[in-house]
């Protein structure tokens, strides 16, 4: 005889239905990783697509190149000096016009919530 006991044939069912049911468990998530990952690879692929439309569409200021931007910086200084002082913004900041003048209105301050 054998040490095994006879099992049910409903048993055996019930088992076979419970190992479907985690191989279609894992499947599942198996696929959902899988489209997880193609979606985040196509999410950072658009993103950098997007960002060299936009980089090429959007260009920056170019600075415009004069004879004396290729001089030695101790021939820029004698000529800069020696110019008239200029309105352009390459000089740095400048004073305002008219000092600011402070405003009688008290301040409003807003704390808590309701």
């Amino acid at each position: 005889m054998s040490p095994r006991a006879p099992r049910s044939r409903g048993a055996d069912q019930a088992e076979i239905a419970a190992r479907r049911a985690v191989l279609a468990r894992d499947a599942g998530l198996a696929r959902v990783s899988s489209v997880t990952r193609w979606l985040i690879a196509g999410a950072v692929g658009l993103s950098g697509a997007l960002a060299l439309i936009a980089a090429n569409a959007f260009h920056g200021r170019t600075i415009a190149t004069n004879s004396s931007a290729q001089s030695t910086p101790a021939q820029q200084q004698v000529s800069n000096t020696a110019q008239a002082p200029s309105t352009s913004s390459s000089q740095g900041p400048q004073a305002p016009a008219q000092v600011p003048v402070p405003t009688p209105a008290q301040p409003v301050v807003v704390s808590g919530g309701s």
